[in-house]
């Protein structure tokens, strides 16, 4: 499940476990911060966060900066437990018919 608010570690779990198809992302698309910055300061008064790597997947050949990582299912965060409860018991319910 996921929000506008996942962000970098979190994003990076989704990401490539959302690649290597082995979770149903659901929620809101994530923040886009996939790369890591150190922080240098400009003067007394001011800094900049510099990214220093990135992140790659070896399946996608790329990464989520500035665009996040896109839900399979995209309903607000708010209902996203609820839809992940709703579609699992109807895997559920369809794996327990097809015995």
């Amino acid at each position: 499940m996921t929000s506008g608010r996942t962000f970098s570690g979190a994003e990076d779990f989704t990401y490539n476990l959302q690649a290597i198809k082995r979770v149903t992302v659901i929620g809101e698309t994530t923040g886009g911060g996939a790369h890591p910055t150190m922080v240098q300061p400009v003067d007394e008064h001011f800094s900049v966060a510099v990214p220093f790597a990135r992140s790659i997947n070896l399946t996608t050949k790329t990464n989520w900066e500035g665009t996040g990582v896109t839900p399979d299912v995209q309903v607000k965060s708010a209902d996203a437990l609820q839809e992940a409860q709703r579609l699992a018991a109807e895997k559920i319910r369809a794996h327990s018919t097809s015995k």
